[in-house]
């Protein structure tokens, strides 16, 4: 049976969403590894003529085959340069492209002296029977003026590897709800906001000037996470948002 999300994040709390958590079928345990590579040159001391891509990821146990299989493709798309719709299929195909792109744009621009670098690391967030969700921050700088960072969520059921959405823990009917406390959050971290400004007027951009929710969103022990990376609703200089709607506020709604 599967477990309400009020229910997950009770069981969090309680015992903590650590490494090890008994399911009916198995124990689903993880632990933490990294990947790294470097382009030829390599990385050593202060040089910065070099291209780096780093990544620290869960690797599960007492998961299907067919589930872990899965899990591992949603993380090396979710890690593939902030792409999360990419193809890639292992970390190793994205770290290899990364670097080939660094080589073709140094052999362009051999008088560059800027080196490039990918960093990300996967953090699981809750892991029961019923749940995994895990956070993939990431940070990159390829040249220009500034870098890149970002994050992204896999959510899913550990016993069929099926994704889990809003859809699947809350009631029908939650949207303008969610939307409504959403936008109560997203008024807390902006000061400039009044009365008398709109969103457009500070550089926001939604469709029509209406807050919407994203579908970048994972689940906490405490509530729902949603990130809206850089440019996604504004220019670079507003930097990423992030709106976390606490299961306390939408307990009517939960399944």
């Amino acid at each position: 049976m599967r477990l309400p999300l009020v229910l997950v994040a009770a069981v969090c709390l309680f015992i903590g969403c650590g490494r090890k958590q008994e399911t009916k079928k198995s124990v689903v345990t993880f632990e933490m590894k990294a990947f790294r590579l470097e382009s030829e040159s390599g990385c050593k001391g202060d040089t910065m003529a070099c291209a780096s891509y780093t990544i620290e990821y869960p690797v599960f146990t007492g998961l299907i085959d067919a589930v872990n299989d899965s899990l591992k493709i949603k993380m090396a798309a979710a890690v593939d340069t902030g792409n999360p719709e990419s193809d890639t299929l292992s970390f190793e195909a994205a770290g290899r492209s990364f670097i080939e792109d660094y080589k073709s744009t140094k052999d362009e621009f051999p008088d560059g002296e800027m080196g490039w670098y990918y960093s990300a690391k996967v953090a699981v967030n809750i892991l029961s029977d019923s749940l995994i969700s895990l956070s993939v921050d990431n940070e990159y700088f390829t040249g220009g003026a500034h870098g890149g960072y970002g994050t992204f969520f896999i959510n899913l059921d550990p016993s069929t590897g099926k994704s889990i959405t809003l859809h699947d823990v809350l009631k029908p009917g939650y949207d303008e709800t969610l939307r409504q406390i959403g936008e109560e959050e997203f008024k807390k971290s902006i000061e400039e906001l009044n009365d008398s400004t709109s969103y457009a007027d500070l550089g926001f951009e939604f469709p029509d000037d209406k807050f919407q929710l994203n579908d970048n969103y994972g689940f906490t022990d405490k509530g729902i996470r949603f990130v809206f990376n850089v440019y996604e609703i504004g220019p670079y200089v507003l930097g990423a948002r992030e709106v976390f709607i606490p299961y306390d506020k939408i307990k009517n709604w939960l399944k």
